[in-house]
């Protein structure tokens, strides 16, 4: 019986453990809006490492993603269920000075977009994640690259 029992559980975490990205993917955010309507950049990481920014004047640089942000996205990705996401999460009265935000994945061919603003309704937190990992607080795409492109 105990054996029976680890066995089934280690067969669930190689089964969890490899639970993974379909490749090739791209996660892209581009953003619009603000106060001189030019958004605040745009930021994409591909599988195959490559980042890249585009600053709000419009200034594109190409960055190298270290192992760590890797591993971070593809964990992201593979836990991300966008098929359970509204295709927005903009308020219906968006009113004021706002950047508006676009996620597009792009995995194996299938391609999911959302929409969300500075101040979003509420998302899943699967979205939540990935948002903050490519536009949110340290360690994102935006804090770690944004200020080395200009």
């Amino acid at each position: 019986m105990k054996l029976s029992l680890m066995a089934t559980m280690i067969m669930m975490m190689s089964c969890a453990a490899s639970q993974s990205a379909d490749e090739p993917w791209s996660i892209a955010v581009t953003s619009s809006g603000g106060f001189a309507g030019k958004g605040a950049g745009s930021y994409t990481i591909k599988s195959d490492g490559e980042i890249t920014v585009t600053t709000m004047a419009g200034k594109s640089c190409t960055f190298r993603a270290t192992e760590e942000e890797m591993t971070r996205f593809r964990d992201l990705l593979a836990n991300a269920k966008p098929d359970t996401w509204a295709g927005h999460y903009v308020p219906e009265d968006s009113c004021c000075d706002r950047f508006e935000y676009e996620m597009t994945i792009d995995e194996a061919g299938r391609k999911h977009s959302v929409k969300w603003i500075d101040d979003p309704a509420p998302m899943p937190a699967d979205l939540a994640a990935l948002t903050n990992a490519i536009v949110g607080m340290p360690p994102s795409l935006r804090v770690t690259y944004g200020g080395k492109c200009s």
